[in-house]
């Protein structure tokens, strides 16, 4: 056999294998499902269409190499977007949206803001899992800027708290500071009172801890004296005290109906018996 004709041999073989190799990286690498995780904000057709709207989105291996930063830097609410293989086919898009600390009316917007205390976005209606702010005035509010005119120490205050309450899947539906500047949380029908900022930590983790604890209950859940050195905490249940007040005036009811005849009915307001009960840590 010449060497020449070797040669040709040679580099119709190569040919061959990159063509064999070119169709497997193209066709069995082919994008054909997307899953996308940790968006909230954004809808999952939102979310491909800021990263995937190029053509290495077409193959899963190429699409490691998209710069998703580049893709996001003008949307305010992410953070950032990692994209990983789920199999050959599918690619999967992790979400890390921004976390708001709260949100404050604001000339009939909501004020959203991050942990820093900087505006990241005014809506006309609350989102989803952003608890509102009450207690603060706030005199200017511009996207992009730090809250301006509130008052530091209750701004400081909220943003460490919030910070904290990041651990909880679980979002207070209002914080508030209350007659005496103390920063009170609503989840549902319990009211959380943390009194002043001393041992906020542990107040938090004692939160954290007793919290689900009161599911389907109403009541005051004390934390303003908890130290470290606490063994029990103080929840004025008032489920249980709405049922004494039931049987009370169900009882003093009675009672007026034999000595009148059922025209006038006399009840107990159940105020000498209001029930509290401690939970142990």
């Amino acid at each position: 056999m010449s060497r020449r004709k070797l040669y040709r041999i040679i580099i119709e073989a190569a040919a061959g294998i990159l063509l064999i190799f070119v169709l497997v990286f193209f066709l069995g690498f082919r994008v054909t499902g997307v899953q996308v995780e940790g968006n909230s904000f954004y809808t999952d057709d939102q979310i491909k269409n800021m990263v995937l709207d190029v053509p290495m989105a077409k193959n899963s291996i190429l699409a490691g190499f998209i710069d998703t930063k580049k893709s996001t830097k003008d949307e305010v609410m992410i953070d950032s977007i990692a994209i990983s293989r789920v199999n050959r086919n599918t690619l999967l898009l992790q979400v890390k949206e921004k976390q708001m600390i709260g949100y404050i009316e604001f000339q009939g917007q909501c004020v959203n803001f991050d942990r820093q205390g900087i505006v990241q976005i005014i809506t006309e209606e609350p989102m989803e899992n952003v608890p509102q702010i009450e207690g603060i005035d706030v005199k200017k509010a511009v996207q992009g800027e730090r809250l301006t005119g509130i008052n530091t120490t209750k701004l400081n205050t909220i943003l460490s708290v919030g910070k904290m309450l990041e651990k909880m899947e679980e979002k207070p539906d209002r914080l508030v500071f209350n007659d005496l500047n103390q920063l009170v949380l609503y989840y549902g029908t319990i009211e959380v009172r943390l009194g002043d900022d001393e041992n906020m930590d542990e107040k938090i983790n004692r939160l954290v801890g007793i919290l689900p604890e009161l599911e389907g209950m109403s009541g005051i859940l004390h934390l303003e004296n908890t130290t470290e050195d606490s063994e029990s905490v103080v929840f004025d249940d008032a489920t249980q005290e709405e049922d004494q007040e039931d049987t009370q005036e169900s009882e003093s009811s009675q009672a007026a109906r034999e000595d009148t005849g059922g025209d006038r009915l006399d009840y107990s307001d159940g105020s000498d018996s209001a029930d509290t009960r401690s939970m142990e840590e």
